[in-house]
């Protein structure tokens, strides 16, 4: 049975600068202008995002080029919202596969551009009960993740 670690982080935000923010989301060859990891990214269109498209970001850990590949589970749209699910499938080094106790690692990241409205992003993932240990770790991790897109959308101009 598997142990299953979430954080959720919310911005209140204007709503033209969560309009840029979902803009920039949503077009894969400005990731890295925004995202602070994404030294490169690589996707299945290069200007638009849909649903089953496939990003690969990379950046250097370490001296060494780490592959995350994600694929857009699903998008949701409304006349003030925009609601983009990620699924992780995983990190690569020199094509091997690393970080294998991570299971199901999603991310979630709601645009709201009504008035009082803003930005959220909801991380999880599930690990083995025998990597429950690292518990303390894996919480760090996943409200790393978090935090990174939040700030960094919330940065875009």
């Amino acid at each position: 049975m598997a142990k299953s670690f979430s954080n959720t982080s919310r911005r209140q935000m204007s709503s033209v600068q969560v309009n840029n923010a979902v803009k920039a989301f949503r077009n894969p060859s400005r990731w890295p202008e925004w995202n602070t990891v994404a030294q490169n990214l690589l996707a299945s269109k290069p200007d638009a995002m849909e649903e089953g498209d496939r990003l690969a970001v990379f950046q250097t850990i370490k001296g060494s080029l780490i592959e995350t590949k994600w694929v857009v589970n699903s998008i949701r749209e409304g006349d003030d919202f925009c609601e983009i699910e990620l699924l992780g499938e995983g990190q690569f080094r020199n094509e091997r596969q690393i970080a294998k106790g991570l299971k199901n690692l999603r991310v979630c990241i709601t645009f709201l551009s009504a008035d009082d409205g803003g930005i959220e992003v909801y991380s999880s993932c599930e690990v083995s009960r025998l990597m429950s240990v690292f518990a303390k770790q894996i919480n760090r991790f996943v409200k790393q993740k978090t935090d990174q897109f939040l700030n960094d959308l919330s940065k875009v101009e």
